[in-house]
């Protein structure tokens, strides 16, 4: 996220007696088979081996453990699985949280780690591999907990001269891009969703490009509150049988905000605001076929792109993450609103859900910013100045099936 933004501190957790059995230790046993398919499975992939995001005063990784835990109290633990790899500058662990025969959650240790990069893909996998076949489900679902910057470069690379990797995920100064995301993913099951737990990761492209791998994507199109997600209230929807599973996940997400929400600054990262959205991966096809009927028509040879009238969700000076919405509605403003409305239909159907409060809070600028105008997915907008970052940019699918390479860009 580029950080969980997580700077302020946490209000008091309820405690929560924890028992914590070393099932395996630097060898290669597995978790007891399952001996039939259980409602679901899912997978809290943390990578926290980074700066803030697991040591003083901040240690969110643990507290959400913690609030896993709580969580879980309520979930059916004989037909469902909640996982938990956590690498947080120690030897990574691979956890259940379960109940025993009393009722009582605990935490199990399935599989402790030698020291190792977690967003190399080939670690990545095969934590999905050993996770995915020793838990098989009905449904699945993943979450990604850590540092992320959408489709961008990673930090030290982020000039539009030395663009080379999109990212999610921080491991010490490695970051993992979304083409390696998405090949780690060969080793996990469809998912029912995936929720990312990090900052600006709800963007077009990095949903697009990885829309085989998930019915539903669930995140924020800009900074999300240092906290990030209230796993106490997440974890029970995350296993909810509802019709609306990433509806349920989502507003597990946001209404906790929402309850303790200000809008003003505080030493509580809960009261500053949170902007989620749900994307659908079965409409996106059609999103980008509409989208390319659009962005030929309006921009030609590489023509300038007007932004004013375009929310950003990227406080930055640098402006990477446009409204999607807005940007075609700033090009049709002005012709015949056909097309904007066709296109609008589609949209609604690929982000079938957005929640906002009014304001959310920006590490960059150390303040509120007004969330008027932002419909819940975020898209980059090429400019003159940034050549290799617009050259990189045209190795996303959505590049293409958006119509931008018919666009002079």
């Amino acid at each position: 996220m580029t950080g969980k933004l997580k700077k302020l501190i946490l209000a008091v957790l309820t405690v929560i007696t924890v028992t914590t059995v070393l099932v395996a230790c630097n060898h290669n046993d597995e978790p007891d088979p399952v001996q039939e398919e259980d409602l679901r499975t899912v997978l809290v992939y943390i990578v926290a081996d980074n700066n803030g995001l697991d040591s003083s005063p901040n240690y969110f990784a643990t507290n959400d453990i913690a609030e896993m835990l709580e969580g879980f109290m309520s979930v059916d633990a004989d037909r469902n699985n909640l996982l938990v790899y956590v690498d947080n500058g120690n030897k990574p662990f691979l956890y259940q949280i379960t109940k025993d025969n009393k009722g009582t959650v605990f935490k199990k240790v399935l599989y402790e780690y030698e020291e190792q990069n977690s967003v190399y893909p080939t670690v990545m996998a095969e934590v999905y591999n050993r996770v995915f076949s020793a838990f098989p489900a009905t449904s699945y679902g993943l979450v990604l907990w850590s540092h992320g910057d959408g489709w961008l470069p990673s930090p030290s690379n982020i000039s539009a001269s030395k663009a080379s990797t999109r990212w999610f995920g921080q491991d010490g100064t490695s970051y993992m891009d979304i083409s390696s995301l998405n090949t780690a993913l060969n080793s996990a099951p469809h998912f029912d969703f995936i929720l990312f737990d990090a900052c600006f990761m709800q963007s077009v492209e990095v949903a697009y490009e990885l829309k085989d791998r998930a019915d539903y994507f669930i995140g924020a199109p800009n900074e999300i509150p240092g906290p990030g997600a209230y796993y106490t209230e997440l974890v029970p929807a995350m296993f909810s049988q509802a019709n609306d599973l990433a509806s349920t996940v989502a507003h597990s997400y946001y209404d906790y905000y929402d309850r303790n929400y200000t809008g003003q600054i505080s030493k509580a990262d809960w009261t500053m605001g949170v902007t989620i959205s749900v994307v659908k991966s079965s409409e996106l096809d059609d999103l980008a076929t509409a989208t390319a009927a659009i962005l030929p028509k309006y921009i030609t040879n590489g023509s300038a792109i007007n932004v004013s009238s375009i929310y950003s969700y990227d406080p930055r000076s640098t402006y990477y993450y446009y409204d999607l919405k807005g940007l075609v509605q700033s090009l049709t403003s002005s012709d015949d609103q056909t097309l904007f409305s066709a296109w609008s239909d589609a949209f609604e159907l690929a982000v079938p859900l957005h929640l906002t409060t009014d304001k959310t809070y920006s590490w960059f600028v150390y303040g509120m910013i007004s969330m008027a105008g932002s419909s819940g997915l975020s898209a980059y907008i090429p400019r003159s100045s940034y050549v290799s970052l617009n050259t990189f940019y045209h190795s996303y699918a959505w590049y293409s099936a958006a119509g931008w390479s018919n666009t002079g860009w």
